[in-house]
This record gives C-alpha cells, structure tokens and sequence, in this order.
C-alpha cells in the first residue's frame, strides 16, 4: 500500500498521534484497512474464487475452520529411543547452561547458551559480563542483568541453518568453464600442509592472509606465530562496518589511538552528534542499560538526551530534543557548539581556531546549538556531568573536537574515560585493503587466505577487490556460507559456528569472555585460530588446546591451572582482564585545522546526500540468511524483507514519489546508480537518503540471496558512511512489506475515533507538568471522563483464586525500540517464519510487536514513541467469549491459555481480540519455504511427507532448533503470547521440589514460594533497558507489583473492562523550555479513557 503524503508540506496538520503516514492522511486504503472485519485475510488468495463465494455465503471464518481442522490430519508415530548407558549426572528434559561469547566487528559479547538434550536451543546475555551484564534498580529493587541484542539471539538459527556450509568446495577450471566438486576435510588438510610448507621455505613470500576484525586473544597469539614463522607474509584486515574514524579522531585529539568508554548513567545532559550509541555501538548493551537508570526516575535527576543526525536513528526517537541535519554539515554544527560553549564561558583547547567557519543556516539549527551549549555548561557549573558523542560516520576530526569538548566540560575521567586501543597499530581497514587490491592486481600475492568476512561483496565499489581476487594464483576462503567471495576462491572452507568452537573473545573494555561449543560440531568445520593451525602445521591444531596454551601463559600450568581454567569457564569471565584506565592529556596539534576544513567542506557542498548504515536486522549482510532476522521489521521504517530508500516528506515531494515509488540514486563516490523503491520517514532530514547496507546478496543462500538492492553499489571508499548523491525518480513501483498498520488496535471497538484514543494508548507528558500535576499531564482540558463502567455479569474474581496473579508491566519510559524482545520470543516459543509474501497480507506471526508512534502536528519533525504490544491476558477476555469450542481460556493464575488441539480455526477470538495480538497459522509455517513465489492451496499431507517435498530448510537440522518446552502449532491453529508459561511451569517444579527436599510443610511453610524475579518471560529478559517487567501481584513487594502502583500506570482500551493482566507506564520526556514551547490548555485533540 503507498504511502500517501499530505497536500503540503509546511502545514500542521491537526493530528496529534499518527502510526503512519497513511494513517496521518487519513487515506481510503488506511481506512479501509482498519476497518476490515478479518484485517489478516486482505485480499482472499488462499482459495479459489468459487471457494471465496462459498465463503461469502457461509461465513469466513467457520470455512477457515474446515481448511484448518487439526482433527483432519494424520499425524506419523514418533519413536522414542533410551540411552543404553545414561550420561553421569544427566538428567532427561532438564536444561544444562553454558557461559560463552560470540564476536562481532571485533567485539565480544557475553552469552549464556541454553542446552536441552544436548542441542542449544537458547542464548541469554550473561549477568557476570561488564557489557551484557550488570544491576538494574527498578522500584527500589536492585537485581542482575543479562541481555543481547538480536544478533546474538538470532544465532540458534543461523547454527541450524540447513543452508550453512557443511563441505570443503574445490573449484578448477575446466577449459573456459568452471567446475566446483565437494571435498573433503582431509584433501584440503593434505593439500594445505603441503601447500604452506613450500610458502614456509620461502618465509611466507606471496602469501597474504586477509581477516575480519576479531578481538580472540588465542587468535592474535596465532597470528603472532605466523609472522614469526612467515615474516614475508602480509596481514590485512578488513571491516565493512568500521571504527578508524573514531580511532584516528583519539590520535589527532590525545596523540595516540585511545578507546573512549561512557558513563551514561553518570551523564546529566548527553548530546549525540550523528550516534546511535544506544543501539549501534559495540557496547550499546551497557549504553542502553546505564541510559535507562536515568531516566527511570521521573524527578529533576532524570537526564537529557540531545541528538542531531541526518537519519532517524533510535537514539534519535527516544532524544528530548532531535535535530534533522545533514552528515555533512555536523563538522560545521560542532564548531558552532564550540563557540556556543565560549560564549557561556566554557573554553574549547584550540577552539579559536575555528571561529571563522561557516555555519549551517536555520534558526532551528542556531536555537538548538545554543540550547545544547547552555545545558552542557549549566551542569558542569551545577557539579554535574555531561557527554557529547560523535557517531563512526563523522570524520576524525569531529571525534578530536568532541574529546577536547568534553575535557572542557571535565567530563574526562567522570562520564567519559580511555584506556588503550587495542586496535591503535593497525592500518585502516580501507588502507589495508586498497593495498593488498593493488598487491593482487600488481601479482605480487600469489596465495590468498581470507579468514572470514566477504570483500568480494562488501569491499568498496572504487577498489575493484572481487576482480583483482582472481590474478590470485590459490585463494582459500573458510566462511560459514558458500558466499560472493568463496566462489571467486579457489577453495572454500566451512567455517565453525561459534556454538560450535572453543575460542574466547574481548569486550569493550577488555574484558576476557570464553567461547566454548554447546555441542558437538555438527559439520567438519575449522574456527579462524585452527585455520593458522593448519597454516602453520602446528602441533596444537584444535580450539580448545589453542584457547588453553593462551590462557595458560596468563596462568601457568600450576596446580591452580584447572581449577582457574574451570571457574572461568563456568563464569564466562576472566577477572582483572579488563584493560587499566589510562591518562590521558589533550593534543591540539592537528585537530583544529583539520576540523575547519571539513566544516568549511560540508557547508560549501551542493546536492543531496546519501547516508550508509548497517541494517538493524542483518548488519552488513553477514545475516541475510537468516529467516527470523530478514521477517523482523525494521524499528523506524517498520519494512521487513527489504531495505529502501529511506527520505523526508519533503525530498518525496520535491521529486514527486510515494512510496513504493522507484529512484534512482548516483553517487561520485560510487559504481552504477542505483534503483531502489522510496519509504517516506517522517523527521529524516531534507536531502538526504538512508539506505542499509546488507541487501542485495547473489550468493547468501535460499532464504537471503536476491532480497532487498545492494546499497553497495554506491558505496566508495572516500564515501563509505556518507556522499554527496543525485536522487531522481524512476519509473515503475516495487511493493514493500511495511507492517505498522497491520494489527492496529484502531478497530471499531469502541464508540470513539481513532485519533482520539491514540492518546491513550501511548501516553506522552513533559516532566515540569508531571511535577506539578502527576498523572493528569498525560490529558489536557478537553480530556473525556468516560462513566464509571458497570458489568452485565458477575465477573470471576482472580484476586481470590490461584497460588498466584501472573501480571507484566511495560515502561513506555525505558523502552527504546530496539526489538531485541521480538527475535527473543521467536526463538523461545517457535515462532515461524512466513516471508514477504504473507507478510504484505498481515499474517507475520510475531507473538510480540514493537508499535512506533509519531507524535506531533508537523509530519516534518515529530517525537516518537515506542511500545510493545502482546496479549494483555484479560481477566475478562473478549476472545474467550466467543471462542465456540472453549480452545482459548482463563486458568486459576490469570493467564489467557491456548488449547492447541481443541481449536478449529474460526479466529472468532482474533475478530474479538481489541489489541490484534493473535496469529493464526493459515499454512505449515515451519516447512513451507518463505521465499516461494505466490501462495498454495493448504495441504493435508503427513508433516513429515511435506518436509520432504519442501525446501532444504525443511530438513532434519532445522527442527533441531526447536524449543521442546513449546508446542510446534500446525496449520489451523490460532497462537498467542503465553507469558512463557513452560518457564512459569519449570520454575514452579523447581520451587516445589525445593521444598519438598527441605521437609515441605514441616520445614515451616505451608507451600512452596516463588522469589521475585525467578520467573522472566524470553522479552523480559532480553530486554536491555528491563522495560518489561513480569512477576507475581500476588506478592506486594514484587516488581510487578510496585509498577502496577505507579501513578503512570494504565491499561490499554480501559474503556472495554476487559481487565488486563498487562499495564504500561506512561512515557515522560525531559524538554528544555527554550526549544520546546508549552501549548496552551486545550490545545491538544480530545481523549478518552
């Protein structure tokens, strides 16, 4: 569906809340949408047209029924096999938990894996790791944390990828063809030993060996060995996604390469200049988490957030104050906040040397800077403290003025301090593979080891890698995919998945994390440290005997080896391994200069810009193949399956393209234009074009090659975050899969209007009239008071049944948008996948959704707000009324329950559900294939006769995902959230047999009790802000329960009486007087409640 755009673009519309444009516009098919009786049917294509008459007649959804019966289907005999000999201390059905770390962008981050049965089925963040892990003090309650984001969580699929490289490939040319035959493990350990020791012989000359950043301590005691034992050859090392500004910025700024670390939860006023630190940045974990305890007061110690950035980051929507600004023009903003800052007395090392660049015009932009600058100054005169953060697309000299503007805050040492970069000595990424291009087309490489990544498709389009790769006599590629760059190679690999390895990984502060496998390999596949084993023929050639020679020069191999050896595997920490804090001085040598002449570049340069960021979903591409990952929707653009150009309402208008329109965008910078559909967001700033990178993939497997357009194309290496592009409109369409109007709780439920019950679903207030009013600054003047509401029956009364009130709260506050809690359901409950195909026709099966609400009356610069939506477990359950075969209903303990094999499919209950939180299984989800093109007619075959019919991903591996905690629901069935109620139930055993073994009721108790917190749903616990708070209202002093006490708290639709057992606190934002201006009474809409 386009998005439709208003008639102009200066004017105020008279909506206060918005979910899209559509719905600002108010356009027939936004209407006509939320209107629908049956939303997820759409366009009927499941039957064919006679079928849909016969539906028409008799009713849609007691036909559905009869698609979808689970009584109509045969179901094959299940064998179950014992040990012969059971495994010491093992316990069938109990799951067994492992510490572990995975790498990212040269990164760790701290895990906990799940095993059951011997399979990983689940990773957690762990609570001891500095990044992932830490305390959270909600309600005066302070408890451990761990989370990871969705890359992490994603990772039990992409383990179980049926797709994922199992094969040695040796690829010849057979006269002009070439040929790729599998080979195994053995031939290419035979060819390589004899391969290396003649590049041995010669101390490595020819040989250049090309890796991704990884941060593995075992893995860089394995590249010293090789230099030692090949000191002709050349190390290069290449990140799509790279950090050399920020690297080069902390040399100009303090004379060496220094890793910056922040405080945010010692930060009074933060301003971000083009970052995403809450989501984006290595330890964005620990950012999110730390910003969050600042903001969970809602009082005068509540922090401010200020951003200013071209593109609409999260760390944007959830800032007090966002300013759209180009990339290129934040050199010029930052010299303006450094005058801005003398002016209030606050002197910048070396900022005089600036003062005469040209500023970015606009009196928004002037008002903002100053506003920034006076807020900064106020809290260091105040004894408080402040950071400003520059973003990694931003120039070095960007990053060398924000460190001498926060040590002129003195910030250093407080909010912000440094230790060592233990990236300082290499070259940039962009150097290091310009030379080694030159080195292959010049014949100077004669053997190319590539451990990891793929240049072939994410090199810099100017480089030429991919072409230069093949005057390469021998290329060896390990990957975990048969990629664009194995296929250039000579030999491709399988790589180990890290579920798989033993290994260890650093942290953001140094911090030593291990990496050991949950299971045994599943493929014959070698980590990057036994790679060099085999380079090296080395006597040690496993990951494990590597990972221990290295912790054993730490340690030694005394007698407290094992027992060090063990603790810091079962911790998932090594203490004391965290880098020391350094003291630093600033240098103002260089920076000045260079910072003016960027400045005086940006403001100088004419045209549009595009701007390049790594996908939320998918990263650089390294993801594409991951089904639960490409189907996540995008947390702004709310677009899955897909990337698009992203732009303001007002760059539509001016090329006059809706969305789905085409454009075509070319770059200096850059190889071929480039075509890619529009998506019109609301507050990018004009002129500029997001586009995410990791799209386009020829070689990423079934389920990520051919999706969304290679932002690659535009991507040079003098460019590789932002250039100057020319954007003009194309011809034709292409139909993006945008899923913020789907499930919208806008439905005719209630006698009053969308728009005015939006303000009760996402309750917004400033903090000064919070002071003063409490809960009556989410409404204004012209609020409704609805009656007080009356039953027409007794209602059961929950409060005097079960052992226990099962209820979540969700902070709209803390909530930053991030999605982490969406992939983490997936993974707990078996949530499948259905592809863009299903999705453009509303049936995604997400259990919980992220909604994003635009606020304001100005679709050029509004707020945003997040909140995530899944079944509210009425105590008076529309659905359950009308369920006629009782499939859906209450237990003791307040849960809404779902009995699978009970339901018949009418989706009575979906209809009735107010807050469009059901799903239902219109196919076999999990063994149809996402990718088919167009839809088939239902099937009544054997489940497992239709896996051998399906795609690879039906196989055997696949299901091994799979929790066995959780029903696999068939086609026909209708789903829900659960509040993971099989960890409801585990703990519950747990707990009792607790209490029995301790006397049961002659231990003191008369039953069995359940400590706070023992129970977290997969969102709750994934959440890295602990928005979403789950517990027991039974116990006064719970969480949960001193949340439900907030006078923020409220429940959604209120109106109907349906009694949720989930609440959410309304969101609190901290404006500065002097940018945002107070309305008068009355001049909001009316709102209900």
């Amino acid at each position: 569906m386009p998005s439709m755009m208003p008639t102009t673009t200066d004017a105020k519309m008279g909506r206060e809340y918005w979910r899209s444009l559509d719905d600002f516009a108010q356009s027939p098919q936004f209407v006509e949408l939320v209107q629908r009786e049956f939303p997820s049917l759409l366009d009927d294509v499941v039957t064919p047209a006679n079928r849909r008459s016969f539906l028409k007649l008799m009713g849609a959804s007691l036909a559905l029924a009869g698609v979808g019966l689970a009584g109509c289907r045969r179901w094959p005999d299940e064998k179950i096999a014992p040990f012969a000999h059971r495994p010491e201390g093992y316990v069938p059905g109990e799951p067994a938990y492992f510490a572990t770390s995975m790498d990212l962008g040269g990164v760790g981050c701290g895990l906990i894996a799940t095993s059951f049965d011997g399979r990983p089925i689940k990773v957690e963040g762990n609570e001891r790791h500095p990044i992932n892990g830490g305390s959270v003090t909600i309600s005066g309650k302070t408890f451990s944390v761990g989370s990871c984001d969705v890359f992490a969580q994603s990772g039990i699929l992409e383990f179980y990828d049926p797709e994922r490289s199992r094969d040695v490939v040796r690829r010849t040319l057979e006269g002009d063809r070439p040929s790729a035959r599998a080979a195994g493990l053995d031939e290419f350990l035979s060819w390589a030993k004899a391969h290396f020791a003649s590049l041995k012989a010669n101390q490595g000359a020819g040989l250049a060996i090309l890796s991704q950043a990884d941060s593995s301590p075992s893995l860089h005691d394995m590249k010293a060995r090789v230099a030692a034992a090949f000191p002709k050859a050349v190390w290069h090392e290449y990140e799509s996604i790279s950090r050399d500004n920020e690297i080069e910025g902390a040399r100009l700024a303090l004379g060496n390469a220094y890793r910056a670390h922040y405080a945010l939860d010692k930060a009074d006023v933060v301003a971000c200049l083009d970052s995403d630190l809450l989501v984006a940045h290595p330890a964005s974990a620990k950012h999110a988490r730390d910003f969050a305890s600042r903001r969970r007061s809602i009082d005068k110690t509540m922090s401010r957030l200020y951003a200013a950035e071209g593109v609409l980051s999260l760390t944007g929507a959830n800032a007090d104050h966002r300013l759209a600004i180009k990339s290129r023009d934040v050199a010029s903003l930052t010299s303006m906040l450094i005058a801005a800052l003398a002016r209030e007395g606050v002197t910048v090392l070396g900022g005089e040397a600036i003062g005469s660049v040209k500023p970015v015009p606009g009196e928004q932009v002037a008002a903002w800077v100053n506003a920034v600058a006076r807020d900064l100054a106020a809290a260091m005169r105040a004894g408080g403290f402040s950071l400003v953060v520059p973003g990694p697309r931003q120039p070095a000299a960007v990053h060398a003025a924000c460190h001498a503007i926060n040590f002129a805050l003195q910030n250093v040492g407080r909010t912000v301090h440094f230790t060592a970069e233990p990236e300082g000595a290499r070259q940039s990424h962009i150097a290091s593979l310009r030379a080694l291009t030159e080195a292959c087309t010049a014949g100077s490489v004669q053997t190319l080891l590539i451990l990891g990544g793929n240049p072939a498709y994410d090199a810099p389009i100017d480089l030429g890698f991919g072409e230069a790769m093949l005057n390469v006599a021998t290329c060896i590629h390990l990957s975990l995919y048969d990629n664009e760059t194995s296929q250039r190679c000579d030999w491709h690999v399988n790589a180990a998945h890290t579920l798989e390895s033993w290994g260890d990984t650093r942290a953001w502060d140094g911090t030593v994390a291990p990496v050991q496998p949950i299971i045994e390999p599943l493929y014959d596949g070698l980590t990057p440290a036994e790679m060099l084993a085999v380079v090296l023929d080395d006597e040690v050639k496993d990951g494990y005997s590597i990972a221990r020679r290295w912790f054993s020069s730490l340690h030694g191999e005394g007698m407290g080896f094992e027992a060090a050896w063990r603790n810091y595997l079962h911790d998932g920490v090594l203490p004391g391994s965290a880098w020391k804090r350094e003291d630093v001085r600033l240098s103002t040598r260089d920076w000045p200069a260079a910072l003016s002449r960027l400045a005086d570049a940006g403001a100088t340069q004419e045209g549009d810009e595009v701007v390049f960021t790594p996908d939320p979903a998918i990263y650089d591409g390294r993801f594409a193949n991951n089904g639960w990952l490409q189907e996540l929707p995008d947390p702004i653009g709310k677009i899955s399956w897909d990337n698009a150009a992203f732009m303001s309402p007002a760059m539509a208008e001016r090329l006059g393209a809706r969305g789905n329109d085409l454009v075509v965008i070319d770059s200096p910078t850059g190889g071929n234009p480039l075509e890619i559909a529009v998506h019109i967001i609301p507050g990018m700033a004009d002129g500029v074009v997001n586009i995410h990178l990791g799209y386009g993939r020829t070689a990423a497997g079934h389920i990520g090659t051919g999706v969304g357009r290679n932002a690659g194309l535009l991507r040079g290496s003098q460019g590789m975050g932002f250039a100057v592009a020319h954007v003009e409109k194309g011809r034709g369409t292409y139909e993006l899969a945008t899923v913020q109007d789907h499930h919208a709780m806008d439905s005719k439920v209630t006698r009053q209007g969308v728009q005015d019950r939006l303000p009760m679903l996402v309750r917004q207030a400033r903090l000064d009239r919070y002071e003063q009013v409490g809960k009556d600054a989410f409404f204004d003047e012209k609020h409704v008071h609805l009656p007080p509401i009356v039953s027409l029956w007794d209602e059961y009364n929950y409060e005097a049944s079960g052992a226990h009130r099962w209820a979540m709260a969700i902070d709209l506050q803390t909530c930053i948008g991030c999605s982490a809690c969406m992939i983490a359901c997936q993974a707990e409950n078996n949530v499948p996948i259905v592809g863009k195909d299903q999705v453009l026709f509303g049936r995604e099966m997400h259990w919980i959704r992220v909604d994003r609400y635009y606020k304001g009356r100005d679709v050029h610069n509004p707020e945003v707000v997040f909140q995530p939506v899944t079944c509210q477990h009425c105590e008076n359950a529309p659905c359950e009324q009308v369920c006629p075969v009782a499939a859906t209903t209450h237990d003791k303990e307040g849960l809404n329950v779902m009995v699978y094999n009970r339901c018949v499919g009418t989706r009575y209950c979906s209809n009735n559900c107010p807050y469009k939180v059901r799903r239902f299984n219109f196919y076999d989800w999990h063994v149809e294939d996402p990718r088919a093109e167009g839809l088939r007619p239902p099937r009544v075959d054997i489940p497992d006769v239709v896996h051998d019919k399906a795609f690879r991903g039906g196989s055997e591996v696949k299901r091994m995902a799979f929790n066995p905690d959780v029903t696999v629901r068939p086609r026909g069935v209708m789903e829900k959230c659960s509040f993971c109620v099989q960890r409801i139930n585990r703990v519950k055993i747990e707990a009792k047999n607790a209490w029995v073994k301790a006397g049961g009721t002659g231990s003191g108790s008369s039953r069995y009790e359940i400590a706070d917190g023992a129970v977290t749903p997969a969102c709750a616990q994934a959440c890295p802000t602990q928005a979403i708070v789950f517990g027991d209202l039974r116990d006064p002093g719970s969480r949960v329960s001193a949340l439900f006490r907030d006078p923020r708290q409220y429940s959604l639709l209120e109106e109907l009486n349906t009694k949720p057992r989930t609440r959410f606190l309304g969101k609190v934002r901290n404006y500065n007087a002097s940018l945002k201006p107070i309305p008068a009474h009355g001049d909001a809409e009316a709102a209900g409640h």
